[in-house]
């Protein structure tokens, strides 16, 4: 038993004295299960994906599959997205030590639209790419091809909105970040995010006009946000020695904020894009 709560008992302070003591840290729950059970919905989303595949049934395999690439084209945009979902939400956890229930709860909103997209996928290489099966079948789109984009657009900005809720939230809260250089991580991050979400908006409305180029648009952004946060995945939290702060092994080859070595002189031209997005949104 705490000395708190034995003053409470002994009648030397209220329970409001020990509400203020125990500074609300019953609210803060380990992150363990919260990447456990993500991982999980991540990894079982991803995969039901696949089931919009359709294998080109009778003899002529070639136009078979020319005959489906609107159904490849759908599943490619929607696991690059959640790849770049699950990619961003790990890179979340690294930074943060505990979660409270209002990240909680925004967690299990961002797994309500990562767990619908393969439905949302379906209605995309059903009716949006309908008219692109055979060259021979281009015509103008159609209300229904309108509406597919719609929801398809919908869904990956929800989930990218909750993704930056997520991140601004853990960044904001006091307790949450794992120090002070993983919570300047983090409001960095939440710029990023935010210019993210703000662009997968602006790709859906495109939808509205011109509904077969808007997943293409799609298509970029997924690439685009799947890549850039590997950059972020050198960074380590400097540990304390006698003298200062001790870089990690391997730093003095990978600088923190450079990315993996295959991928630099990619990230470094897509963050020369990315910077110019979060000037325009701030």
């Amino acid at each position: 038993m705490s000395g708190s709560l034995r003053k409470m008992m002994s009648g030397a302070v209220g329970p409001s004295s020990v509400t203020a003591a125990l500074g609300g840290q019953d609210r803060l729950l380990p992150i363990g299960r919260l990447e456990a059970f993500s991982d999980a919905v991540f990894a079982i989303s991803i995969t039901l994906l696949v089931l919009e595949l359709h294998v080109p049934a009778g003899r002529a395999l070639g136009s078979g599959l020319e005959h489906e690439w609107p159904r490849y084209l759908a599943y490619f945009v929607s696991f690059t997205f959640t790849g770049g979902v699950w990619i961003a939400h790990s890179n979340l956890t690294r930074f943060i030590r505990v979660a409270d229930t209002q990240l909680l709860r925004q967690n299990l909103l961002l797994l309500l639209f990562v767990s619908v997209l393969p439905f949302t996928t379906g209605i995309a290489a059903t009716h949006l790419l309908v008219s692109f099966l055979t060259g021979s079948q281009l015509r103008l789109a159609t209300s229904s091809e309108h509406l597919a984009v719609i929801i398809f657009g919908l869904n990956l900005t929800l989930a990218s909105l909750m993704v930056y809720l997520m991140i601004r939230r853990a960044s904001r809260t006091p307790g949450l970040a794992a120090d002070d250089t993983a919570e300047e991580e983090l409001q960095a991050f939440a710029r990023e995010r935010r210019a993210a979400a703000v662009l997968q908006a602006s790709a859906t409305a495109v939808g509205f006009l011109v509904p077969r180029i808007a997943v293409f648009f799609y298509l970029a952004l997924a690439m685009f946000f799947a890549i850039d946060p590997l950059r972020r995945a050198r960074v380590r939290t400097p540990r304390q020695g006698p003298s200062g702060p001790v870089p990690p092994a391997g730093d003095a080859a990978h600088p923190p904020g450079r990315g993996l070595p295959a991928v630099r002189p990619v990230v470094a031209c897509l963050a020369f894009v990315r910077a110019r997005w979060v000037r325009i949104v701030r």
